[in-house]
């Protein structure tokens, strides 16, 4: 996705479609948010490099489409006064768009075409605005039982996976699903979030000048090991391995749904965290054993600089994260 004027100004008629709903009290404003954001960014899928992304870009005008008529039936029956269960239709058009199970199938067909930019934004701010809209509806008990199928589906599904951009998909899937465990405190959740797409886009970044498209592609490169080093970091800590930035906003949310006495969900989110962290440590493992047979002009010495930089990335936001939570 190159970074031209007129992705530029779709970017920003995407934004202010979030910025519309997530500040808007009437449904159809929000609806027209949500038609915003999705017009917008559907040319931003478009991918020169690879011909199946136009196919991404209907499948994904589709799932949306129909979510969005949804979300519009239903509002217009609840204001013209029709009682027929139509705020479950609202809930159901918002976990299409968020892409939880059992509605997740169309974010696995189309992400394996797109580039990392355009993953990214599909994974992080298109999500805002149906997180914002779940926030509103109030759904604790639907959401009780698709947060629990999301987190045990995607944590086993993460661990069956070769391509890298499906791998992300199944552990963003994870990841919203523990956003909306605490969906009634709409501000820890935008602190998730906010973390995760911090993580996740220095991670998309290694992969982008790395080129690893698949998990096998980690054993064969030839970059430098401080390079290697802030990627294992920044997968360590999508895991939640403890001392790292995953860890402790993990932590967040555990103390937010004790507080709550949510503890079967605990229970699911810490074991089903395990399996994250096996997959992810995988990963990690795998690239660090290219180290004994990296050829000597490949290693670069790390100044002070470097290692600054280094326990910066590990150190400051889990201390701000620690102090927030105990705020």
């Amino acid at each position: 996705m190159k970074m031209n004027s007129t992705n530029m100004i779709l970017l920003n008629v995407m934004m202010i479609g979030v910025i519309m709903t997530s500040s808007s009290n009437s449904w159809i404003s929000m609806w027209m948010g949500l038609e915003m954001s999705m017009i917008s960014f559907i040319p931003l899928m478009g991918n020169q490099n690879n011909q199946m992304s136009s196919e991404s870009m209907t499948k994904y005008f589709i799932i949306q489409s129909i979510a969005s008529t949804m979300f519009l039936i239903s509002t217009i029956s609840m204001l013209i006064g029709v009682n027929m269960k139509m705020e479950l239709m609202m809930k159901l058009s918002m976990l299409i768009k968020l892409g939880l199970v059992p509605f997740h199938n169309w974010i696995m067909m189309i992400i394996e075409f797109l580039s990392y930019q355009s993953m990214f934004i599909l994974l992080t701010i298109m999500k805002i605005q149906p997180m914002i809209i779940m926030f509103q509806l109030n759904s604790n008990e639907l959401l009780t039982i698709i947060t629990m199928m999301s987190m045990t589906v995607s944590s086993i599904s993460a661990l069956n996976q070769s391509s890298m951009r499906k791998a992300l998909g199944w552990s963003s899937i994870y990841n919203m699903s523990i956003m909306l465990t605490t969906i009634n405190k709409l501000m820890v959740s935008l602190i998730y979030l906010v973390i995760y797409s911090m993580i996740l886009l220095m991670l998309m970044s290694y992969f982008m000048l790395m080129k690893i498209n698949y998990m096998n592609q980690l054993l064969f490169n030839e970059f430098s090991m401080m390079l290697k080093i802030n990627m294992w970091i920044n997968m360590l800590s999508m895991s939640g391995f403890p001392l790292t930035m995953g860890f402790f906003i993990k932590l967040i949310i555990i103390q937010t749904l004790i507080m709550e006495n949510q503890y079967m969900i605990v229970m699911f989110l810490t074991l089903t965290s395990i399996l994250i962290m096996m997959f992810y440590t995988r990963m990690t493992f795998n690239s660090m054993m290219t180290y004994n047979y990296m050829k000597k002009w490949m290693m670069i010495s790390m100044n002070k600089p470097m290692y600054f930089l280094m326990i910066t990335n590990v150190t400051l936001m889990s201390m701000m994260l620690t102090i927030i939570s105990f705020m």
